[in-house]
């Protein structure tokens, strides 16, 4: 049986999960004052993550975004109406199309990225304070049971 959770274990999982919403609160921000989607930043900095591989193709950014491929193509579609993107077709295979930056796609994800990293200096330690209290009421607890809890019933993480 897991052990029970006291009120500094709830505590300690609010003050993360606040963390991580305040950072998504700011990239939210950061790409919409960029005329973006928080999605469509996500999908630009997949993009060039996989740049080179000579970039990713549709069903690999809709697997690294977590959603559905037709979504993908929708946001790859808007994207490209933009500017922002370009499709490549393979020259082997000509079914297999790559998505890669624009110079515009570039400079606009380059400018995003500066204020991510910016932002991760001061907003970073504070996510890691609040993940390492977690994790060491998570252990804790752990070595106090004296044994593997059970499993959670809970939705499974793909990730």
């Amino acid at each position: 049986m897991a052990p029970e959770l006291t009120s500094q274990d709830y505590a300690a999982l609010a003050e993360f999960r606040h963390q991580i919403r305040c950072f998504l609160h700011f990239s939210q921000e950061a790409a919409l004052q960029e005329e973006l989607e928080p999605q469509q930043h996500q999908l630009l900095l997949a993009v060039r993550a996989q740049q080179d591989q000579g970039g990713p193709t549709i069903g690999q950014l809709a697997e690294e975004l977590l959603i559905r491929h037709h979504s993908a193509v929708g946001l790859v579609d808007r994207l490209a109406e933009h500017g922002l993107i370009d499709r490549i077709r393979g020259t082997e295979d000509r079914r297999e199309v790559r998505v890669r930056l624009t110079a515009g796609g570039e400079a606009k994800l380059k400018r995003l990225s500066v204020l991510h990293r910016d932002e991760l200096r001061g907003a970073g330690p504070r996510l890691v304070e609040a993940l390492e209290g977690l994790l060491q009421r998570l252990h804790k607890k752990h070595s106090i049971s004296g044994k593997e809890a059970d499993a959670p019933t809970g939705p499974k993480s793909s990730c």
